[in-house]
């Protein structure tokens, strides 16, 4: 059974997405993280993950959605 003690923090949940996904695919060097030459390909929400109140995270959406360094979506 899965307790609290197996919690992981929101860095690496977020990393779990990211870097250390594209490190699975080896693709870290192309995309993963937010660098100069690799893909643009993004998603801005309305909060700060990291620092809002735990119970808010859930209601996060989308502001803007990148990819391939174009805005393809943006909430009014």
């Amino acid at each position: 059974m899965i307790g609290p003690e197996q919690k992981i923090t929101r860095a690496e949940a977020l990393k779990t997405h990211t870097i250390w996904a594209a490190y699975l695919q080896f693709s870290e060097k192309q995309k993963g993280s937010i660098e100069p030459g690799k893909l643009a390909d993004l998603v801005a929400i309305n909060r700060d993950y990291l620092t809002c109140p735990e119970d808010q995270i859930k209601d996060s959406q989308p502001w803007m959605t990148i990819l391939g360094g174009k805005i393809v979506f943006q909430a009014r």
